[in-house]
């Protein structure tokens, strides 16, 4: 496919092995977004631009984070990660959040409510030195997480939030930041509040998300309840999050924000070339490059994960096939499949009905 050998922003299409090449995390001087999409400094670490892939449970392991990557995000997070497993040094728990193709900057995002456990297990992803920050979860909604005081249960804490802040900055050197909602329910929003209480503890960046724990996932994201976190962050980093998924989100964002960055979740699920829309690189947005995508990154995760890629592949996939016209049959028929060559035929059959005159692309 020579087609992808044009520029070394599309050459690696194709080649799961292929060298990181960081040309699509620069934003393109007169594109719609100028300005606003741009570099940014978390502590000491510079990031080529603003765009966060958000940490997803199931979703942000290595491949995908590396194709964000490669697609112009500035900066990812990983699955979070229990401080309990990392004391006990669960296989499991390291092996999600490394990752040998690992494009940075990049943080481990933990989770946990005991600032002493938490400053142990952040002192030692440190030392493994996979990351450039250390993110602190206060915002995880899932009752197994919310039950034992961590995730957003901590919205209801503040002090204890601040003190976990504290101890993991003073068990490392590494930068570190927190990821929070806008309250517990509508009725006990205290965004701004919590902002100041992480920030006076030394929080290097903040990251909010424009919902309630009451709120799950379900229903629009409140960005009146973004506004104002500017005035309060002052020069630490202020990123939105929740429901950004076009340019004409983010230029409204940042309009009545004034935040500093964009965290992206579920708006790239299916779609990771939303990073290089927003960031001007029109040569990554050619319809005949949307199924060598789709097959770059499913081959990326049979490499990472071997005989479970295709489960793991499933959120991938549905996403990716969500306007198909038969997607809820298409659905059923796949959600047991576990064979990859059947799922990349799904692929590919769906992007040449997308677009057929790319067939014997």
């Amino acid at each position: 496919m020579s087609f992808f050998t044009d520029s070394p922003i599309t050459s690696w299409i194709g080649n799961p092995s292929a060298p990181f090449d960081s040309s699509a995390q620069n934003p393109v001087k007169g594109s719609k977004l100028e300005g606003i999409i741009k570099p940014i400094k978390i502590g000491n670490v510079q990031l080529p631009n603003n765009l966060v892939l958000a940490p997803m449970a199931g979703v942000t392991d290595g491949s995908f984070r590396q194709l964000c990557a490669r697609l112009g995000a500035g900066y990812s997070v990983s699955e979070l990660a229990s401080c309990k497993a990392l004391q006990m040094r669960s296989s499991q728990t390291i092996e999600m959040i490394k990752f040998d193709g690992n494009t940075g900057p990049y943080a481990v995002q933990i989770f946990g409510a005991d600032p002493d456990l938490m400053a142990e297990a952040a002192s030692f992803v440190e030392s493994l030195k996979i990351c450039d920050i250390i993110d602190i979860n206060m915002g995880c909604p899932v009752s197994k997480v919310v039950k034992t005081g961590a995730g957003s249960a901590l919205m209801k804490t503040p002090d204890l939030a601040a003190n976990i802040i504290k101890s993991v900055s003073k068990a490392v050197s590494l930068p570190v930041t927190c990821k929070f909602r806008s309250g517990w329910t509508e009725n006990s929003i205290n965004v701004k509040e919590f902002a100041h209480a992480v920030i006076e503890a030394g929080a290097k960046a903040i990251t909010v998300h424009a919902r309630t724990r009451q709120a799950m996932y379900t229903g629009s994201a409140n960005w009146k309840y973004l506004e104002g976190i500017k005035e309060i962050s002052g020069p630490i980093p202020f990123i939105a999050n929740g429901d950004i998924c076009s340019e004409d989100n983010v230029i409204e964002l940042y309009e009545r924000t004034g935040c500093d960055g964009f965290m992206i979740g579920r708006g790239c699920v299916g779609k990771p070339w939303l990073y290089a829309q927003l960031l001007g690189h029109t040569e990554l947005l050619q319809e005949n490059f949307r199924f060598p995508i789709f097959k770059h990154h499913l081959t990326d995760m049979l490499m990472e994960h071997g005989s479970t890629a295709v489960p793991l592949f499933r959120v991938h996939l549905f996403g990716y096939l969500k306007n198909h016209p038969h997607s809820a049959s298409l659905r059923r028929s796949l959600c047991m499949e576990r064979n990859p060559n059947v799922v990349l035929q799904a692929g590919k059959d769906f992007f040449d009905r997308a677009n057929p005159i790319d067939r014997e692309a």
